[in-house]
């Protein structure tokens, strides 16, 4: 293995680790609330607007660690974030009341709003261009790991320990290793960012061009990017919250069945991101992968609103929407990066992806309100038709992204 392959491989490894602790953190506190909830007499609308707290905290966060990334380094804001989450670790594991839950979540919204910004800066700028899509790609499966493991692992701490507090001690110790971890490579991460293999000799003396603040939300394709990921995360945001009900509602399917539903969605979008890499690096515009795989993932939506196929439709449909969506990600990383380097430098990669990946939080923050009363209306169908129309304005704005690139300079 040669030098650049070799100090790939670390930073792909340090970075995918350190993005699977973030998504980690936002499954700490829920599956806790069977013993948090009796000891401090809450509900769970009151633990809900914990979460809240938390995901508030990551948005707005986000947007402001993008500029920080941009001014004081990535490197340097990576470990911070790290060590706010360390942080809310051991604050969770000591409180003394329902209010101590607020700064918690606060602390860890915030330690979690650095990872987008610091990881895609660092990614961009320092690994190497054939590599790049295999390292969005890993990226994002080891997130999506970071998800499944947190309520395995919590549960199984607070069930065979007998405390709670105890699980949420190990979310610190965990957080504590990655620090200690990246921290011993704190001099692989200087040289790598004063290489920038990431970025190619035009690029390097254009490095200074746009370093102008807020000057970015001033250009369409940023708010393009932003756009795309409200619709993507709008569109799973209702079905993480509510594909169970859909298909019980629709199809009249067991639990078994309408679970297995978004199950068979997370698969095909894992199996999707993986070999969307190997797509991404075979088609240079980004933009058309995007919006090829996105209109099949719109396609399944409404087949499935149709209801036309049957009950045996809902595995399979689900899982080829999964695909679609998932093959679409390293695309959607690399597309984002053209647009950075097309109109600001590299410079501004902390701020356009940071700003850009609130879409994400605002999507599936609001997706719920408008979902919830279709549900409860009974529109069941109507909300899949949301879907789609959501994941068609996904790719309608990725196919903008990629006009406004083509433009001349």
């Amino acid at each position: 293995m040669n030098e650049a392959r070799k100090q790939d491989f670390i930073l792909i490894t340090l970075l995918g680790v350190a993005h699977g602790l973030s998504h980690y953190f936002h499954l700490i506190i829920p599956p806790l609330f069977p013993w948090i909830m009796p000891e401090f007499g809450t509900s769970f609308a009151q633990m809900g607007a914990v979460m809240t707290v938390f995901f508030i905290c990551s948005s707005l966060g986000q947007a402001t660690s993008g500029v920080l990334v941009d001014k004081f380094g990535a490197k340097v804001c990576l470990y911070g974030g790290v060590t706010l989450l360390m942080i809310a670790g051991f604050l969770f594991s000591i409180a003394q009341s329902y209010w101590w839950f607020y700064p918690v979540a606060a602390c860890a919204g915030l330690g979690n709003s650095v990872f987008h910004p610091t990881d895609y800066s660092i990614m961009n700028r320092c690994i190497t261009n054939e590599r790049l899509p295999f390292a969005f790609s890993i990226h994002s499966v080891v997130g999506n790991i970071g998800w499944a493991l947190a309520p395995i692992f919590m549960v199984a701490v607070a069930t065979y320990t007998g405390s709670w507090r105890l699980a949420a001690a190990t979310a610190g110790i965990m957080a504590l290793v990655v620090l200690v971890v990246l921290l011993f490579h704190n001099a692989l991460f200087d040289r790598a960012l004063a290489q920038g293999n990431g970025l190619t000799q035009e690029e390097k003396q254009n490095d200074a061009k746009g370093d102008a603040g807020f000057a970015f939300l001033k250009l369409l394709v940023v708010w393009l990017c932003f756009l795309f990921f409200f619709c993507n995360s709008f569109a799973l945001g209702i079905l993480q919250n509510f594909a169970p009900s859909i298909f019980n509602a629709t199809y009249h399917v067991g639990l078994e069945i309408a679970t297995g539903g978004l199950t068979a969605y997370m698969i095909g979008s894992i199996i999707g991101v993986l070999s969307g890499a190997y797509i991404a690096k075979a088609f240079k515009r980004s933009d058309h992968v995007i919006a090829a795989s996105m209109s099949v993932s719109a396609v399944m939506a409404i087949l499935l609103a149709w209801q036309g196929l049957g009950p045996w439709c809902v595995l399979p449909l689900m899982g080829i929407m999964g695909l679609g969506v998932g093959v679409a990600t390293p695309s959607r990383d690399l597309l984002i990066r053209g647009a950075c380097m097309k109109f600001l430098g590299s410079h501004s990669f902390g701020r356009v992806y940071g700003f850009t990946y609130c879409g994400m939080d605002v999507g599936q923050t609001l997706a719920p309100l408008v979902a919830g009363p279709l549900l409860d209306a009974g529109f069941f169908s109507l909300a899949l038709v949301l879907v789609g129309l959501f994941q068609t304005g996904a790719l309608l704005t990725a196919l903008g992204v990629g006009q406004q690139k083509e433009k001349p300079a």
